[in-house]
């Protein structure tokens, strides 16, 4: 890439951020009370697929385009999203961390937060792929990392950074999904400690103190084997291509699974992990 060329990709880049009122979290910090939740994007706060399905019930259509083309996006957030972002904002400084192209990105961000309650984001541009693995760098965060908080669906997003690293179960669309909601509180009582890692300890003192898990059994049980982001996939979620396509990003539909459903029909692939599970999964 040219000289030229990779100044106007930042300057396009940083261009969208501030005409969309994002803090670039290089910029000096704003709120040194506050401490740092970095949050993946898909199957963590939000559900996407890229075909019309009757058995996925979208609540809203999006129009990305990405080098040219246009894609339909049918999102469907995960439950008590609003509240959690809400919520979470009073003690943290919010930032996005997605394996997701910068466009889709934008687009699934103007729709889930319409109060600009999140700082900033990082989109694919930000990620570091090697050998198939997908690995997200805090140090991009530019915040002490005894202040962050990272929560994601893929073990292998923080694995180097195992301290600061909290595994959600995937979000595939039930209705029934309790996760954002019951980590309301637990998020209240990290934002009291000095320094937030071991997340994982924190998390057990915090389950033994109050008697329940964040996370139930069935919850942690149910997850999918992790399948790497293709580097050619708009979202972060792996999906298939056609042998016969020959466009750059032409997205087949990812069949959606309820749990029920993938306890029956992905048995074979379902891993017991527990909730920090730091494995390669290919």
């Amino acid at each position: 890439m040219s000289i030229i060329a990779l100044f106007k990709n930042c300057y396009e880049h940083f261009k969208g951020k501030l005409s969309k009122n994002y803090i670039p979290a290089q910029t000096p910090k704003l709120f040194t009370q506050k401490k740092a939740l970095v949050l993946d994007l898909d199957e963590t706060l939000v559900h996407c697929e890229f075909k019309e399905n009757e058995n996925f019930q979208h609540e809203a259509l999006l129009k990305v385009i990405h080098r040219g083309q246009e894609y339909k996006v049918y999102l469907k957030a995960r439950p008590y999203l609003n509240q959690f972002l809400l919520e979470a904002s009073k003690d943290f400084e919010i930032f996005i961390f997605t394996a997701g192209y910068e466009a889709y990105c934008q687009e699934v961000l103007s729709f889930i937060d319409k109060k600009k309650i999140i700082t900033d984001y990082f989109a694919r541009g930000s990620c570091h792929f090697i050998d198939g693995i997908c690995y997200k760098d805090l140090l991009l965060i530019d915040r002490p990392l005894e202040d962050i908080i990272f929560i994601d669906n893929n073990p292998n997003a923080f694995i180097k950074y195992q301290n600061n690293g909290l595994l959600i179960p995937s979000f595939l669309d039930s209705n029934d999904d309790d996760c954002l909601f019951k980590l309301i509180p637990f998020l209240k009582y990290m934002a009291k400690k000095n320094d937030v890692r071991p997340v994982e300890q924190h998390l057990r003192n915090y389950e033994d103190k109050n008697g329940t898990l964040v996370f139930s059994d069935a919850q942690k049980i149910i997850q999918l084997e992790q399948e790497e982001p293709d580097e050619d996939t708009l979202s972060e979620g792996k999906v298939v291509k056609k042998e016969q396509d020959v466009t750059d990003l032409d997205i087949k539909h990812k069949k959606t699974q309820t749990q029920q459903e993938t306890v029956s029909k992905f048995k074979s692939k379902i891993r017991s992990a527990t909730l920090f599970s730091s494995s390669y999964i290919k």
